[in-house]
């Protein structure tokens, strides 16, 4: 079968609801450094240390695991995947203020982690022992990682994988593998869809498990 190895094209989608059209709500983007600044297909938390204007949203943090570049698990501020990307350089340029409507140029389309939509994403092929594609992984809980190796077009903060190691920390895990494409089946690296697990949503969007 074959062997996909990730790059800077490979990114989360957001691929089925059960209502129909996977919800997307738009949201202002924070500050952050511009090698931080949100591409489609990034995972996205709200920024929990700004208090003014709207709720603004960060690429999630990549710091947990043992290397340090799995997606934080325990941070209940996770919000979706960006259906879009920063136009910005990450400065405070045309933020909004208290009381004030939000700058349309810095509001981004993300796909909600309602606990309804499922996303795609590639297994990393990094590693000795790249997991291949097989329907046993439907159910068993997986780490995400950054790979900042796959960045190309897409800034310095990395592709999102979902994790071939790491599965034997619990608080490591953030995500449930909810089905395989049968087209994938038998490849190394290939996509699997999955949905975050409740835990780490923010309040505001969760209305559906998986829970631990």
């Amino acid at each position: 079968m074959a062997q996909i190895n990730g790059s800077s094209n490979t990114h989360i989608r957001a691929v089925r609801s059960p209502l129909g059209s996977p919800a997307i709500r738009w949201y202002e983007e924070s500050t952050c450094a511009s090698s931080k600044t949100i591409q489609p297909g990034d995972i996205v938390s709200a920024d929990t240390v700004v208090t003014t204007g709207q709720l603004r949203i960060v690429v999630a943090p990549s710091s947990q695991g043992a290397v340090g570049n799995l997606l934080e698990n325990g941070i209940v501020s996770l919000i979706g995947v960006a259906a879009g990307g920063s136009t910005g350089d990450g400065s405070d340029l045309g933020l909004s203020s208290n009381g004030a409507l939000p700058n349309g140029a810095k509001m981004i389309p993300v796909y909600v982690a309602d606990g309804l939509t499922e996303f795609s994403i590639n297994i990393s092929s990094v590693g000795a022992t790249p997991r291949v594609v097989a329907s046993t992984l439907i159910g068993v809980t997986y780490p995400i990682e950054c790979v900042r190796s796959a960045v190309g077009q897409r800034g310095g903060h990395g592709v999102w994988f979902l994790s071939s190691t790491n599965l034997s920390t619990a608080a490591d895990l953030s995500a449930v593998v909810t089905d395989v494409p049968s087209e994938s089946i038998g490849d190394t690296g290939g996509l699997v869809y999955f949905k975050f697990l409740s835990t780490m949503v923010h309040r505001s969007v969760r209305v559906g498990g998986p829970f631990t």
